[in-house]
Parts: structure tokens; C-alpha cells; sequence
């Protein structure tokens, strides 16, 4: 029986080496998308309110919230003129451009995505 050439044992070599090499790999990176996941969401904040958060917006309404922070670079729209998944994404995304606090933020959302539907 003849062996294979230098070149094919290699290949089948490299082969089970990379099977090898996602065998383990995959369940830590898995996991550590997982991870990364969750830590997204804590930082960005979470759409649940929380007893826990300081209110630093004293009391206002997520109405008076939307006036007094939007409209310091924006002429105020109508809350229709989104859909509620779009108006997350923008409260989110102005939420770190005009350093809105993340409870601010959420009263925001939440009455943006209200008045929309």
C-alpha cells in the first residue's frame, strides 16, 4: 500500500486541527457573545424602569423631557411621524450625542413610542 504524498498529510492534518481547534473555541465564543450581549444592554440601559436609578430629571414627564432636551437642536415634530421601533433608535442614539441621562432617556422613549402608535 502506498503512503500519501507529504502534501495531502498535511492537509488532513491542518483539517483535523481546525476541527479541533472550533470544537473548543465555539462554546467560549458563544458565550462570550452572550456576555457582550448583556453588557450592551446594561450599558445602553434597559427598557424596564428601575426603582434603583436616581431621577434626575426632577419629576418632569417624558413629555417635558422630549420638549426641554430636543428642542435645544430640533424643531419638534409630531411623535406619529416614527414608528416606536425607530424612535428607540433615535432616543438611543441621541441619548449618548446630548448626554441625556439613561432614566431621561427611557421617559423619553417611552412617551415617544406612545404617542407614535
Amino acid at each position: 500500500m502506498r503512503m500519501p504524498s507529504l502534501s495531502r498529510r498535511r492537509r488532513v492534518f491542518r483539517l483535523t486541527n481546525m476541527k479541533m481547534i472550533w470544537k473548543y473555541l465555539a462554546a467560549p465564543i458563544l458565550l462570550s457573545l452572550v456576555l457582550i450581549g448583556s453588557l450592551w444592554d446594561a450599558i445602553a440601559g434597559s427598557s424596564e424602569p428601575s426603582d434603583t436609578l436616581a431621577d434626575s430629571s426632577g419629576g418632569l414627564s417624558g413629555e417635558e423631557l422630549w420638549s426641554n432636551n430636543c428642542q435645544r437642536c430640533h424643531n419638534l415634530r409630531s411623535p406619529a411621524m416614527q414608528t416606536p421601533v425607530q424612535w428607540q433608535i433615535i432616543v438611543h442614539h441621541m441619548r449618548v450625542r446630548a448626554n441625556i441621562t439613561g432614566s431621561d432617556a427611557r421617559a423619553i422613549a417611552d412617551f415617544l413610542k406612545s404617542a407614535s402608535q
